[in-house]
């Protein structure tokens, strides 16, 4: 609003300040201008404090852009060996603190758009039925390229490793003949060679194979980064195109030696990424370099724009695949059977790979800001911050729109302007070319010298944009104050008594007490404002201002808020889209009020929406169903299909956080089902304050239930609870028996002492004995 706009002029210090502060801001750069005014104001307010229209600067020439260069989609043209699938291809804009700017481009894949293809074979022995199947197949993977695209070429090298102990053995008869211990006979150990200039002779790719000879190493990692980065360097030599799609085959069956691994053989200088091969295709300094590093490797796709497919068997995949994920935009892996009889599959698979995705990168420094949106086509009902699409169509017409921020101007002053190139990551011919000016001075100081010595400035300064730079020891808006010798000191220090009613000899405090009085002029204490002080500064919460520079302002210890907020601190939004339910225009569902932007609910209901009423499920559930299909798809390794673009239709941006299976705050419930399973899983729903709704989700795969080995269990668990049931039962009967047979033992204890003490007592035995003398007798 302008009153909003009056506010942010009024206080801008300088002519560029003053532009980048607001749209309708605008500085007054005449001289003949009262200079105790201030110079930034809107355009109107200028002209009606008097300043000449021909001497205002204003930010109506801001939205300068141009189209510089907007040829229209072709495809490949074989007489300007040329495709064109990005448009405008150059534009010109000026560029500002003031706010950002979108420009929009079309991309469009060409049809038979050209491809260099380079085929870089382990040649060690255990390869060796793998070159004789390409020898065999070499015809048919050129028919199979010709299918791909009409304009292809074919290179062809090998590697073995670097020819040094450890990697190879000493013996001179091994040296000559690595393949000894196999009774064969092959070529000495070499690092890289290259072997054929990327050419259209398919017959003469089929003969360098059929010459090549195996040879030989002692271990089962091989030179493939050494050769690698040879091939990506020697672009002469290796005969890469301008203007074409690059890709590179890597098959072998075994792993790489990487940075480090020289030192084994006393190799102990850096890769320098620069190009060693001979006349011949060999790779002279391979016992001058270490092999390279991965970080070298990706550094040097990323400047070829090269895209990299591993054939490798499978017992080497999974290596292959971790490597991938290491660098995911340039390379691909594919399984290659041992014979590499699936050659032409692979490549295939490779190449569709790579062209069926799209992504684009800037060379904007840091002091820019380069945000993508696209629909990819179609595929999302809105533009979504990404600058990839996948699964792209040739022949179809994608459009990007690219925002353009100036975070600061650059530290170097003298940087006026900029170029920035837009490029698909993995072709470099083609560009958006952006001719970004900088508006980091205005026009006045651009165009005009200063006025010296200036009268406007009391002989004290320069005249420079409707401002005096005054000289040192002065100071004041007209260099009207000497800082070594203050005249008029009363008079000076009445400048800085705020008037007041009855106080016509200014005898009031000096700077409200608050600060101090230096020329006339008031500098403050901190935590006051003010021409004389009068003002306390706002209160800071939270870092921040009146809710900071995009909501309020500060105004005399006052926040004045900017439209769509409001509050004491300007902290409240006025906006109501963060109390309306997915689908639903009821503020609050009809049960709550609508307060900074969050529902304040009735009596009996909660939720984010005051959609759920008390002890019954949330009413929303149901519109978060996609969404949460989708995520538990995932979950369960299922593909999702378009439910993401259902759930984004409905709800717009969300995100999918999985908790654990026994989180009590999920008060919603999804089912899910597949031909063997039914589950269910709990779930919830949040709305963040960027509008962003947040899902959180059990996390737990659906698995189906062994019923044999659930009958197992059962029938174990049975068979050990019996045995613990006879095992307790036997225990019992034990101390039973035990304690039966101690109480008895005591009732005979206590009888016999019985027997012991009573006189009336007589023992039912009698006992006999046979006399001494009888007992040898015979009867």
């Amino acid at each position: 609003s302008r009153a909003s706009a009056q506010t942010k002029c009024f206080f801008q210090k300088n002519c560029i300040e003053c532009l980048d502060a607001d749209e309708e801001c605008a500085w007054c750069t005449d001289e003949f201008y009262e200079m105790r005014k201030s110079r930034c104001m809107t355009k109107q307010e200028l002209l009606e404090s008097k300043c000449n229209a021909s001497k205002i600067e204003t930010n109506d020439d801001y939205s300068y852009l141009q189209i510089k260069k907007n040829q229209p989609h072709r495809d490949f043209d074989s007489q300007k060996l040329e495709a064109i699938q990005i448009s405008p291809q150059k534009l010109s804009l000026r560029l500002g603190k003031l706010g950002s700017r979108t420009i929009t481009f079309k991309y469009k894949p060409a049809k038979n758009y050209p491809l260099d293809m380079y085929y870089l074979m382990d040649l060690t022995w255990s390869m060796r039925d793998d070159k004789a199947t390409l020898e065999n197949m070499g015809s048919q993977l050129a028919v199979a390229l010709a299918n791909l695209t009409a304009n292809y070429q074919l290179g062809f090298g090998s590697f073995a490793d670097k020819p040094a102990v450890p990697f190879i053995q000493s013996e001179p008869h091994r040296l000559q003949n690595p393949c000894y211990s196999e009774n064969d006979q092959c070529e000495p150990t070499y690092g890289f060679r290259h072997r054929l200039k990327i050419t259209r002779d398919i017959d003469s790719f089929i003969a360098q194979v059929k010459e090549s000879n195996v040879t030989g190493n002692v271990d089962n990692l091989e030179a493939g980064l050494d050769a690698l980065m040879q091939v990506l360097v020697c672009e002469k030599q290796i005969g890469w195109g301008s203007n074409t799609r690059k890709i590179v085959i890597v098959a072998t069956d075994g792993w790489l030696h990487m940075a480090g691994d020289g030192l084994l053989a006393g190799i102990v200088e850096e890769n320098d990424k620069q190009c060693h091969l001979d006349s011949d295709g060999n790779f002279v300094d391979a016992l001058k370099y270490d092999y390279p590093s991965l970080e070298q490797i990706w550094r040097v796709l990323l400047r070829s724009k090269t895209a990299v497919i591993f054939a490798v068997t499978e017992a080497q995949q999974e290596y292959y695949r971790r490597l991938s994920d290491l660098m995911p935009e340039f390379t691909s892996v594919g399984r290659l059977q041992d014979d590499s009889s699936n050659i032409i599959q692979l490549v295939d698979d490779g190449y569709r790979e790579f062209v069926k995705r799209v992504e684009f990168v800037d060379n904007a420094p840091n002091y820019l800001q380069i945000r993508y949106t696209t629909d990819c086509g179609g595929l999302y009902h809105e533009p979504q911050p990404i600058s990839r699409c996948d699964n792209i169509e040739i022949g179809k017409e994608y459009k990007f729109n690219v925002e353009i921020q100036l975070l600061e101007y650059p530290k170097d002053p003298s940087i006026t302007n900029v170029i920035v190139r837009i490029e698909e990551k993995l072709i470099s011919n083609e560009a958006v070319e952006l001719d970004i000016d900088l508006r980091t001075i205005c026009d006045c100081e651009k165009n005009k010298k200063p006025m010296e010595l200036s009268e406007l400035c009391n002989f004290n300064g320069d005249y420079v944009c409707g401002q005096c730079q005054c000289y040192v020891g002065w100071i004041g808006k007209t260099c009207e104050c000497n800082l070594q010798n203050s005249q008029n000191r009363r008079e000076l220090f009445e400048q800085c008594v705020a008037p007041s009613v009855g106080d016509d000899l200014r005898s009031g405090p000096i700077c409200s007490d608050r600060g101090e009085c230096i020329c006339g002029q008031c500098y403050c204490n901190p935590g006051f404002e003010g021409e004389h002080c009068e003002c306390n500064d706002c209160a800071v919460i939270d870092g921040s201002v009146c809710g900071g520079p995009d909501h309020g302002i500060c105004t005399c210890g006052s926040c004045s808020c900017f439209e769509s907020w409001a509050g004491e601190n300007c902290e409240c939004t006025t906006a109501t889209t963060g109390c309306k339910a997915p689908s639903h225009e009821a503020l609050c569902s009809g049960h709550g009020q609508c307060n900074c932007g969050r529902c304040s609910c009735d009596e009996a209901f909660f939720g984010p929406f005051c959609e759920t009423k008390d002890g019954e499920q949330p009413a929303l559930c149901s519109s978060y169903e996609d969404c949460v299909r989708c995520a538990i798809h995932g979950i369960n390794d299922l593909p999702c299909q378009d439910l993401d673009n259902k759930c984004r239709e409905k709800i717009g941006l969300y995100k999918v956080q999985l908790v654990a299976a026994n989180d009590d705050s999920l008060n919603c419930t999804f089912r899910f089902s597949d031909e063997k399973n039914v589950c269910d899983y709990k779930f919830s729903y949040e709305l963040s304050d960027i509008r962003e709704t947040l899902l959180k989700v059990q996390n737990f795969q659906c698995k189906e239930i062994n019923l044999i080995a659930a009958g197992f269990t059962i029938a174990a668990s049975i068979i050990v609870g019996g045995l613990l049931m006879l095992f307790c039962y036997r225990c019992k009967i034990t101390y039973d028996d035990r304690k039966m047979f101690a109480k008895f033992e005591k009732e005979r204890e206590q009888e016999t002492q019985y027997q012991m003490e009573s006189p009336l007592y007589k023992s039912p035995i009698s006992n006999f004995k046979v006399p001494a003398e009888m007992e040898s007798s015979v009867l």
